[in-house]
Order: structure tokens, then sequence, then C-alpha cells
């Protein structure tokens, strides 16, 4: 499976009408931006103004590159989790988990995902990834919310779906914990 094939096979939750883009399209351009150093709606928004000629020319566009409000609406209602799988699925053909590699497995918040701000605990999304050092991938990743999930069994799943045994990985001090039996 191709990456292009990967993208036209996930579900576009935009209504047909007003829609000018393609969402593989649109989700190409922002991987193309995010590898390019640009992070956030707004500067893939730049990132895609800056570029428009090659965008509009490589992907025969009829309309003008999405704006930052078009990429946030389709960020926010993708299903992360069926991209997420889909995407670790198409990198497994192509990045192979390599003998000896520093793996750094660590949680970023993901940066305008906060609700309740107000309150003593907020909530906000995280995005938990497997990060080939030497190499500089991800090998894998996955998606948690602090209120309803932990890093802990997120990072068990993580490293169990790399199927690899003997491997060294750098975790935060949060996963060195013991299991405590109460009597």
């Amino acid at each position: 499976m191709t990456l292009l094939e990967l993208l036209s096979s996930i579900a576009d939750p935009r209504s047909s009408y007003g829609r000018r883009h393609q969402l593989s399209d649109v989700l190409l351009m922002c991987m193309l931006g995010i590898m390019s150093g640009y992070y956030g709606y707004r500067e893939l928004g730049r990132f895609m103004k800056r570029h428009r000629v090659e965008l509009q020319q490589t992907f025969r566009l009829l309309h003008k590159v999405p704006s930052h409000v078009t990429i946030r609406s389709i960020l926010q209602q993708i299903d992360f989790t069926g991209f997420n799988a889909s995407f670790n699925e198409w990198a497994s053909q192509y990045i192979q988990m390599c003998h000896g590699d520093t793996k750094a497995i660590d949680g970023k918040a993901i940066a305008s995902t906060i609700s309740g701000y107000d309150k003593s605990y907020q909530n906000f999304v995280s995005l938990v990834c497997v990060f080939a050092v030497e190499r500089g991938i991800v090998l894998r990743s996955s998606r948690i919310e602090n209120l309803k999930e932990s890093e802990i069994p997120t990072v068990q799943q993580l490293v169990q779906a790399l199927d690899v045994k003997g491997e060294v990985f750098t975790i935060d001090a949060l996963h060195c914990q013991k299991k405590r039996h109460l009597p």
C-alpha cells in the first residue's frame, strides 16, 4: 500500500457541500509541512501559502491551497485511531527496527487540545511515540487523553506491537513503577 492509497482510504468526515480539496491531498500537504518544520494549523497554512505554486501544480488543485481554518477543521474531525493504525501499518512496511538502535519512548501534549483550562486538572491530548534516535524516525505512535487513559499501558502496547526482544528503550521515570500488592 502506498502512502497516497492509505490517505485515500480514510473516510472524509466533511460534508460534500462546499468541499474544495480532497482529504488525501490536504493530509499529504500537512505531512509535507510537518516534515519541513511547520507545526500547528496556522504554520501549516503558512507553509501551503508559501509553496502554493508547487502545491497547486503537484496536486492539480482547482482552487487555492487550504487555509489554516480548513486544515484545523479536517485535523479535528478525522478519526485519529483509524488513521494512526493505518499509518503504523504503512510505516512498518518501510521502516524496520534495527537491532541496537537507541529507541526513545515519550508522550508529548498536543498544543491547543486542552479542555477544562479553568479547572485544577485539565484534559489534553498527548501523542506517545517510539522514536529511533540515530535515524530520526518514528517507529510507532499512539494517542491518549490524560483524563481517560494513562501513558503506562499505552507504552506497553507500543512495545508489544513492535514485537522485539532484547532491545533497550529509554523512557520516563513514570514507567519505573513496582506493582504493589496490598494485604
